[in-house]
């Protein structure tokens, strides 16, 4: 059985998480873990390092059950910790999510490392999906490239060998016909 990719949903609306998680599992087949608070997911992050996942999508406004709770903005920052070297977050695509139509917001989350920014409209879902299908064609063709990379070092170094085999043979072949 081939192995899921994991989507961490960080949402405080319990019928928004709910029907956003079903549908990431049965339309496109991943594993969702639903955190209610960024303090829930940065908690289970830190307990469980080991376990990354494809991407985040994180609702901007986390504050529904608890008024004290970060933002999405001050969660995004923690994951895309630009100190920290071996953050394995640095890397992992964030989709944030808002009810507002925010363009100030949209741009300061994407300089601080979104990937992208989605308004919770009436085309919300469509709009993640193909968020989430071009992540994982980029991810794809950047897989895809390595391997070719791979090869074509390993073609070059078959040249190079094949270049001292022709080498030595000349060499043996006029030491030969010098005789």
């Amino acid at each position: 059985m081939e192995k899921k990719d994991l989507i961490f949903l960080v949402e405080d609306n319990p019928i928004f998480s709910s029907t956003t998680s079903k549908g990431l599992e049965k339309e496109l087949g991943f594993d969702v873990m639903v955190f209610n608070t960024g303090e829930q997911l940065l908690k289970y992050t830190s307990e469980h390092p080991d376990v990354l996942p494809s991407l985040v999508i994180l609702d901007f406004y986390l504050n529904s059950e608890d008024p004290n709770a970060m933002n999405g903005g001050e969660v995004l920052a923690k994951l895309k910790d630009p100190v920290n070297r071996n953050n394995p977050f640095r890397k992992t695509p964030v989709i944030m999510l808002s009810s507002a139509d925010e363009l100030s917001t949209a741009v300061t989350l994407l300089k601080k490392g979104a990937t992208d920014y989605i308004l919770k409209d009436e085309v919300f879902f469509d709009n993640l999906k193909k968020t989430i299908n071009t992540i994982l064609n980029i991810r794809n063709y950047q897989a895809e490239i390595q391997l070719h990379k791979g090869k074509a070092e390993n073609y070059k170094k078959r040249l190079l060998l094949m270049g001292v085999i022709i080498v030595a043979l000349l060499g043996i072949v006029l030491y030969l016909f010098l005789k």
